[in-house]
């Protein structure tokens, strides 16, 4: 039987310095991951984590994470050790503080000798990193000429959801992926959090809670309120809620959604404030959520992978590329004309957001209705 070229490539057959070989563990391929993306997009990463632990189990497997996002993974269990990045340097500062950071990182990696590397980033500037850094062997997202610096490069000139766009990485190389499943890992304090927060709420056992995430849209890499469904349906929604299903309600979200929640409350007093929360805690309460609904946002990924039924409320956003994939995930969408409006990976601005607001609480009731009577109560 032909070897795949991952076989090869552990086997030392092509160009790398790897001479794995299954009886001698002395010489095992170091891999390098760089994935500086948002929470959201970490989560959506997360399977190709999981397949490529299971196909190099005793490598070392390093990550090249964002600051603002390293919480999303610091305990994942299938990558070895993380190098954090200033990505509020690399994506929103002025020219020099990003040189700065980009030769610091080159700096860095240099000196860790690596072998393969998986660039999950589009930019051009992290293909060149990854081959400055000197790995041999190198693979990323390329489109034509822009398949510069990589020795294997898939394309992504078709809208293709974004986990199953970071497992190609691994197809590259000859090596299955398949789908199962996004995964959020917890520290034992966050498990244990969980129990914390019902008793401080006085939540139980046999009520239904509903999270809800009316924020979002914010991120080191860029802004986009437009991704938001109008607060004023989100109240709607959560009355109805409280007042035909007796629903507990929590709200969700990053810092900057504060605002928007207190806005609920000041109409929706019973509603719980979980703003505050760390992504970790946050997780660790949709255990015992029956429902979450909101935006496009990481809230809704986390969720997702934190085997929560989710409706998730997609606009400008394409549901086919940034929806999660689960099957306890489903989406609330209405197409219009300038739907999606993501070009060139940089979204205009935009004075309607018709993609939103043409979303009726009703739309959204009607997904509700049939995701509720199949979730059991959790305890």
């Amino acid at each position: 039987m032909p070897l795949t070229e991952a076989q090869q490539f552990v086997l030392g057959k092509v160009h790398s310095r790897v001479k794995f070989l299954v009886g001698n563990k002395t010489d095992i391929p170091k891999i390098l991951m760089v994935k500086l993306g948002v929470v959201g997009e970490l989560v959506m990463a997360s399977p190709f984590f999981d397949q490529l632990r299971k196909h190099f189990p005793h490598s070392e497997i390093v990550l090249v994470v964002g600051r603002s996002s390293y919480a999303a993974v610091e305990h994942n269990p299938n990558i070895n050790r993380f190098i954090l990045a200033d990505d509020l340097d690399l994506y929103r500062g002025g020219l020099i503080w990003r040189s700065l950071e980009f030769v610091r990182l080159i700096f860095k990696l240099r000196k860790e000798d690596f072998d393969l590397s998986f660039v999950l980033e589009r930019a051009m500037a992290f293909r060149l990193l990854s081959c400055l850094v000197g790995v041999p062997v190198r693979v990323g997202f390329g489109r034509g000429r822009k398949d510069f610096f990589l020795t294997h490069s898939v394309s992504n000139h078709q809208i293709q959801n974004e986990s199953e766009l970071y497992l190609d990485l691994l197809r590259k190389l000859d090596i299955p992926a398949a789908f199962e499943k996004t995964f959020y890992y917890l520290s034992d304090e966050e498990k244990y959090f969980l129990d914390l927060f019902l008793e401080r709420h006085s939540i139980a056992s046999g009520e239904q809670v509903v999270a809800i995430a009316p924020g979002g849209g914010e991120s080191t890499k860029r802004t986009m309120l437009t991704r938001r469904w109008p607060v004023q349906n989100y109240t709607e929604l959560i009355q109805r809620l409280q007042r035909e299903r007796s629903n507990r309600v929590i709200l969700v979200g990053g810092p900057g959604d504060s605002g928007i929640a207190n806005r609920i409350i000041q109409i929706s007093p019973d509603c719980l404030d979980a703003t505050d929360l760390s992504f970790g805690d946050m997780a660790s309460v949709f255990r015992r959520c029956n429902l979450f609904v909101g935006n496009d946002s990481a809230p809704h990924h986390i969720a997702t992978s934190m085997g929560v039924a989710c409706i998730g409320i997609f606009g400008p956003t394409d549901p086919n590329q940034w929806a999660p994939l689960d099957q306890n995930s489903s989406v609330v969408i209405k197409p219009v004309e300038c739907h999606p409006c993501l070009i060139d990976e940089a979204f205009p601005k935009c004075s309607h957001i018709r993609c939103l607001t043409s979303v009726t609480v009703d739309d959204v009731w009607r997904q509700l209705e049939s995701t509720l009577p199949q979730v059991k109560n959790t305890t």
